[in-house]
């Protein structure tokens, strides 16, 4: 089995990973970051235990995802291991989840400890800037949110990951 991401480098406690292209289940959610981080884990949740025109389980890899979308909307993915194709996966009986491509990514990542804030973003980003900053890295794309867990109930033991798409400068 080929590794999901594979490490390129380490600058200071940011890492540079490459992930693979696949597919991934997708929403897009209005609204203030937490509360659509919320509704999007119960869309993407609902759709891999079975809310999709098979009735099936469907297999979701970790990370969920996180990034702003249009003004005022969120886009939330969850990778789908084993689909390759579009028509390989389930179709969501939600319209407001839909199977796509995902290409492979070169990101910059930043792990932080304790519960995910609208403000985790913007501290993350800086600690990226700032650790690639005299690097041959530079940033070409909007900070997400990774999370391999859903947060829990005792915040303060959980981490995540902020990440920014990079490329060669």
């Amino acid at each position: 089995m080929l590794p999901k991401e594979v490490l390129l480098a380490t600058l200071g406690p940011v890492e540079l990973r490459r992930t693979r292209a696949g597919f991934v289940a997708r929403t897009a959610v209005k609204g203030e970051q937490d509360a659509a981080l919320q509704t999007a884990l119960r869309r993407l949740g609902d759709y891999a235990d079975g809310d999709n025109r098979a009735g099936l389980p469907v297999r979701t890899a970790q990370p969920v995802v996180q990034l702003p979308g249009a003004p005022g909307t969120w886009l939330a993915r969850i990778g789908l291991p084993g689909v390759y194709a579009e028509s390989a996966a389930p179709t969501p009986r939600s319209p407001k989840v839909r199977i796509m491509a995902q290409p492979s990514e070169t990101l910059a990542i930043s792990r932080l400890s304790g519960r995910p804030r609208p403000q985790s973003l913007a501290r993350g980003e800086a600690a990226i800037r700032a650790a690639i900053a005299g690097s041959e890295w530079a940033v070409c794309g909007p900070p997400m949110l990774r999370l391999h867990a859903p947060p829990g109930l005792l915040p303060w033991t959980g981490s995540f990951e902020v990440a920014v798409p990079v490329a060669e400068a």
